[in-house]
């Protein structure tokens, strides 16, 4: 008896280890707020009753309602199984029209705080993790990248160009939010070499045009 004590959190450690997610996000974020989202997660074949865990979709169709809305589609799905080590992987490629409405899909409700503003130094990007008590001591992966539109001036990721990594244990969200951010300097479509220069030529033409027919 005293054996089985002795060993029984050990046990439960190591079913609570197993019964988690890994999940890797790469995004590439358009200036406007839209983008792409290439997203990998996997999870042991025993967490999964009827094709999902914890929220999370294992078939082409319920990945598809959980990842589509309004502002979202899935573009591209695929689930496989590793036979090697029990595992159930599903990749899937989401195109969103406004990160900031990323919340209208099931999948990022409750989950994530998405924020992609104009700030006083460039844009302010923001994508918070939300705390989750359920995960506590999870070793899981949570990766995420993302590639902006312009010279990330700060953040508290890795930076690599224009493309910042965060990398976190699942376990970082049981204590208290995760925030992932970053400041982008985007070049502007104004001045004489944007909109405006374009607008002078056109308006020269047009007197040119209407000075030669009075002659």
């Amino acid at each position: 008896m005293k054996r089985l004590f002795f060993i029984l959190p050990f046990i439960l450690l190591a079913f609570l280890l197993s019964s988690c997610i890994d999940m890797e996000t790469k995004s590439v974020l358009e200036k406007d707020g839209s983008g792409k989202m290439d997203i990998h997660y996997w999870t042991k074949n025993s967490n999964i009753s009827n094709d999902e865990f914890k929220g999370f979709g294992f078939t082409e169709q319920k990945v598809k309602d959980n990842y589509n809305s309004s502002n979202s589609e899935v573009t591209e799905v695929k689930v496989e199984k590793n036979e090697t080590d029990t595992t159930t992987h599903v990749r899937l490629t989401l195109k969103y029209k406004d990160i900031n409405k990323l919340t209208d899909a099931k999948a990022f409700q409750n989950k994530i705080k998405p924020s992609w503003k104009k700030g006083d130094d460039g844009y302010d990007f923001s994508y918070v993790l939300l705390k989750d008590t359920t995960v506590s001591g999870a070793t899981n992966k949570l990766n995420y990248e993302f590639e902006f539109p312009g010279e990330v001036l700060k953040t508290n990721g890795t930076k690599d160009g224009n493309k910042v990594k965060w990398e976190h244990k699942l376990g970082d969200i049981s204590k208290d939010d995760v925030p992932l951010n970053a400041t982008i300097k985007v070049k502007g479509g104004c001045g004489l070499f944007g909109l405006e220069l374009p607008l002078i030529t056109l308006v020269g033409v047009v007197v040119a045009y209407g000075l030669r027919r009075k002659r």
